[in-house]
C-alpha cells in the first residue's frame, strides 16, 4: 500500500494545488471527480468506508466443501470532525491535534481572508504546541528512532509560527490561561466542524477579541500565508516509519497525513 503523503508536503504544494484548482468551482477548491467504475477483478466498494481486506484464502468445511473467505474490515475513518481527536490512545490523541490543526489551518489561509486565517493560526498557538510536546512525551517505542524527525525537524518551522503567535498575544495583554483558552476553543471548533469546513471559525471570549483581533492583524502583516510559507517544506526529514506506525494503529489510519483536505475541497 502506498503511504499517504506528509502533511506537511501538502504545506510545500498547497499554493501550488489551489491555484490550479480555482477553475474547478466558484470556491476556487475543484470538486471531486466522479468515482471510477472498479477494474475487471478489484473490490467492490464498501459504502465510502475505510477496509482491509486480508488474502483470501481457500478453506473447506467437514464436509470437504469450500468455504467462502472472511473479509475483515478496519473500524472507518469519521468523515467528520478530527479522526482521532478523542483517542483514548495519548499519542494517537496528540497526533490529531497536529495534524488535524495543520491541515484546518492549511485550508482557511488558501479559502479565508488573510485577517480571519491569521486569527485561527493565533488561537490555535497553545494547541498546536502542546500536541507536539504531547506526541514527543507519548511516542510509542516501536518508532523511538523516528523521534528527531517526527517531534523536531518536521515542527519546527510551525513552531515558530506559533512561538510568534504566542509572543504576539501576550504583548497584547493576555496570560497563560487565556492563551490557553483560545487553544481549548480552537480545538472545539475543529472536532465540530471539521478540518474541512471552509468557513471554520471559533468563539471568541469578549475579553480577549480585541487582543487576538490586535495579534492577528500583526501576525499577518508579519508573516506569509501558510500556503506560501517555504520554510515549511520539511520534505527532507523522513517521517515514514512514524507513518507507517500511524496508519497501522491510530483513529485516522493515516488519512491526516495526507492532503485530502486541500485535494477535496471538504464536502
Amino acid at each position: 500500500m502506498e503511504r499517504p503523503r506528509s502533511v506537511w508536503w501538502t504545506i510545500a504544494l498547497t499554493g501550488v494545488v489551489i491555484s490550479s484548482a480555482c477553475s474547478g468551482s466558484e470556491s476556487g477548491v475543484p470538486e471531486p471527480d466522479a468515482a471510477a467504475a472498479p477494474s475487471e477483478g478489484s473490490a467492490p466498494a464498501d459504502d465510502g468506508e475505510l477496509f482491509t481486506e486480508r488474502e483470501a484464502v481457500t478453506a473447506v468445511d467437514d464436509d470437504g466443501q469450500p468455504v467462502e473467505p472472511v473479509t475483515e474490515s478496519l473500524p472507518p475513518v469519521a468523515e467528520t470532525g478530527v479522526p482521532g481527536i478523542e483517542s483514548d490512545d495519548a499519542f494517537c490523541r496528540s497526533w490529531s491535534t497536529y495534524a488535524g490543526s495543520v491541515q484546518a489551518l492549511s485550508l482557511a489561509w488558501a479559502l479565508q481572508p488573510p485577517e480571519a486565517a491569521a486569527a485561527l493560526e493565533v488561537a490555535a498557538t497553545a494547541a498546536v504546541t502542546a500536541a507536539v510536546a504531547g506526541m514527543a512525551d507519548d511516542l510509542p517505542a516501536e518508532i523511538e528512532s523516528n523521534r528527531q524527525a517526527l517531534t523536531i525537524d518536521v515542527p519546527r518551522p510551525f513552531l515558530r509560527r506559533a512561538d510568534r503567535a504566542n509572543d504576539l498575544l501576550v504583548e497584547a495583554g493576555l496570560d497563560a490561561a487565556q492563551i490557553d483558552e483560545l487553544g481549548d476553543r480552537w480545538v472545539t471548533a475543529i472536532t465540530d466542524q471539521g478540518i474541512e469546513s471552509e468557513t471554520l471559525s471559533i468563539d471568541v471570549p469578549p475579553d480577549v477579541a480585541g487582543a487576538l483581533a490586535a495579534a492577528s492583524q500583526t501576525l499577518a502583516d508579519e508573516l506569509p500565508s501558510i500556503v506560501e510559507d517555504p520554510t515549511l517544506d520539511t520534505t527532507a526529514f523522513d517521517i515514514g516509519p512514524s507513518l507507517d506506525y500511524i496508519s497501522a494503529n491510530c483513529p485516522d489510519q493515516g488519512t491526516l497525513a495526507g492532503n485530502d483536505v486541500i485535494d477535496s475541497g471538504g464536502n
